[in-house]
């Protein structure tokens, strides 16, 4: 993502969908206390009606997004637009529902629909978090380097560290090779989510080298140089890793808020084929 677009999408023009959302929301109570049912309010009401209707509308154009975010757009600021409407409308429908149906909520389909949109946009106030503070780290973590020249660059310090180790006895080359022949980045899920993991190989190869007696100047220049580059090494790493994390976690939030959103439009097309059908 553009961090551009992830700076400003909240603020788009003026916080304009926050201050729409916030006048719709202003409006809606002002009608719900001066509307009077006669009865318990519920969305049976003309003004249940209306309000599931504008609910339902927007939970459509809310699903919408997902399709319209993946289609060419010429620049951010369309897609910062949507995205934007995206962030205040979400909250908006959840209140907007609860005034639909009068603050009722109970074993029923709505309620259903109700907790499924709620928990929608919970997830979604995470995928917030997501567009705004991880572009920096994605950025940041690899400081002008694209990920397939860190690759390219971890290899290399692997050929000099294990060059250089060559005439540094057996025990320090066979860390060396360890290191090398050891380096894991990604797995499972819990070694995606490890920056620093405890078992990385080239934190014990460099561990083993700080630790490491060699006899001669020309073996103390060869140790320090070999220490560098380990360090240079285990740095890369963790940009890498940090990398790796932060795109975890946004691939992890999809695979809540993506099924969610799903649920809550199946849940909406039967409660509104139930309202329909027992009409």
């Amino acid at each position: 993502m553009d961090i551009k677009l992830s700076e400003s999408f909240l603020a788009y023009k003026g916080y304009k969908y926050l201050k729409i959302s916030g006048f719709v929301l202003l409006v809606t109570l002002i009608a719900y206390l001066w509307h009077d049912p006669g009865r318990t309010p519920n969305g049976g009401t003309w003004f249940g009606y209306t309000f599931g209707v504008i609910s339902a509308g927007l939970v459509l154009f809310l699903a919408w997004f997902g399709v319209k975010k993946r289609q060419f757009m010429t620049g951010v600021d369309p897609l910062k637009g949507w995205l934007s409407a995206h962030v205040y409308l979400g909250v908006l429908v959840v209140f907007l529902s609860l005034f639909h149906s009068g603050f009722q909520l109970g074993v029923n389909l709505h309620s259903l629909l109700w907790v499924l949109v709620f928990l929608t946009v919970t997830s979604g106030m995470y995928g917030v978090f997501c567009y705004v503070r991880y572009p920096s780290i994605l950025t940041g973590s690899r400081q002008g380097l694209t990920r397939a020249e860190i690759l390219l660059e971890l290899s290399e310090l692997d050929l000099q560290a294990r060059e250089v180790a060559m005439g540094l006895g057996d025990e320090i080359n066979a860390a060396v090779l360890s290191g090398a022949e050891g380096t894991q980045i990604g797995g499972s899920i819990s070694k995606m989510l490890e920056v620093e993991p405890k078992d990385c190989s080239t934190r014990l190869a460099l561990e083993f080298i700080d630790e490491a007696k060699v006899s001669g100047d020309e073996q103390e220049s060869a140790l320090r140089k070999l220490r560098t580059i380990l360090t240079r090494k285990s740095e890369l790493l963790r940009r890498l890793r940090t990398y790796v994390r932060a795109a975890t976690l946004v691939r992890l939030w999809l695979y809540f808020h993506i099924p969610l959103s799903i649920g809550a439009l199946v849940a909406l097309v039967a409660h509104v084929f139930a309202v329909f059908f027992y009409w």
